[in-house]
C-alpha cells in the first residue's frame, strides 16, 4: 500500500452509519444485528441527529412560549385569589420568561443534556443488569444499542415540530401524563411526571431494546428480556423524579406544555 494511501485512510473521516437511521425504524432487527456487529462505539450519530432536532425545537417554539407568557394566557386558576405579593412574584416570574435565557439558552440546554442522560443512564443500567445476570458483554455493545434504539425520540421531536408550525400551539400533556389531574400531588404527583415520559416513542424504544438484548448479552431470551426490562424500569423511575421535584419547588403542574421531555 502506497504511503499517500496510508495518509488518505488515517485522516477519512469515520462512518457516521447515517443508512442506520432509516433501517432503525424500517429493518429494525437486521440494523441491530448491524449495530451490534461493530466493535467500536457508534453510538454518536443518533444522539447528533437528536441534540440538532432539539435545538430546532426550540427555535420554532419560543416565539409562541413568549405570545402565551406575554397574553398571560398562563396565569393559574384562582388568581385572583393569592395575595398581592404572590401575584406580584408571578408576574415578576413569568416576565423573566420571556427573555433570551429562557426562552432558548436553558431549554436546549435541559433537553439536550435530559436526553443525553438518558442514554448514559440506560446504557449503564442495562449492563449491569445483564453483567449480573452472567453477559460478558462490553459497556460499548450496551451503549450502541441504546443509543441507536433511542431512533424513535427523533420522530418524537420531528412531530412536536410539525404540531407547533401547522398547529401553531405547543404540545401540552406529554405522554400519558393527561391520565392523572395537573394539580396532583405527592406520589400523584410522581406518577403524573413518570407517566409524561411514557408514549408511542417510548413504547417503541423499549421494543428495539428488546430485540437486540439477546444478541447483545449472549443469556437466554427470560434472562436477556428480564435484564432489560429492569433496566428500562428503573430509567422509568428516574425520568420521574425532575419533574416532582419541580412540582415541589413551584408548585405548578408536573409537565410543562412547552416540551416533551
Amino acid at each position: 500500500m502506497s504511503e499517500s494511501t496510508i495518509e488518505k485512510n488515517k485522516t477519512a473521516a469515520p462512518d457516521m452509519h447515517w443508512r442506520w437511521l432509516p433501517g432503525m425504524l424500517l429493518k429494525p432487527r437486521k440494523t441491530i444485528q448491524a449495530v451490534l456487529a461493530e466493535k467500536k462505539a457508534v453510538w454518536l450519530t443518533p444522539l447528533l441527529v437528536l441534540s440538532a432536532l432539539i435545538i430546532l425545537a426550540v427555535l420554532v417554539a419560543a416565539p409562541i412560549q413568549r405570545q402565551i407568557v406575554q397574553s398571560g394566557s398562563n396565569i393559574p386558576e384562582n388568581f385572583q385569589y393569592w395575595t398581592s405579593d404572590e401575584q406580584n412574584a408571578f408576574l415578576q416570574a413569568q416576565a423573566s420568561q420571556t427573555s433570551p435565557l429562557f426562552l432558548y439558552v436553558f431549554p436546549v440546554l435541559r433537553r439536550v443534556s435530559g436526553y443525553w442522560l438518558i442514554w448514559l443512564l440506560t446504557s449503564s443500567l442495562l449492563h449491569l443488569a445483564i453483567t449480573l445476570r452472567g453477559s460478558r458483554s462490553s459497556h460499548i455493545g450496551a451503549s450502541n444499542l441504546v443509543a441507536w434504539s433511542m431512533t424513535p425520540f427523533i420522530l418524537r421531536v420531528l412531530v412536536e415540530i410539525f404540531v407547533v408550525l401547522f398547529a401553531r400551539r405547543l404540545v401540552e400533556n406529554p405522554g400519558l401524563s393527561s391520565l392523572l389531574p395537573s394539580d396532583a400531588v405527592g406520589f400523584k404527583a410522581y406518577l403524573r411526571s413518570v407517566l409524561s415520559s411514557v408514549d408511542l416513542y417510548y413504547i417503541w424504544h423499549i421494543i428495539l431494546l428488546l430485540l437486540g438484548v439477546r444478541t447483545l448479552s449472549g443469556l437466554s431470551k427470560s434472562k436477556a428480556l428480564s435484564s432489560a426490562l429492569a433496566a428500562v424500569f428503573i430509567m422509568l423511575l428516574l425520568l420521574g423524579i425532575p419533574g416532582f421535584i419541580g412540582t415541589l419547588l413551584s408548585g405548578i403542574s408536573t409537565t410543562s406544555s412547552f416540551y416533551f421531555f
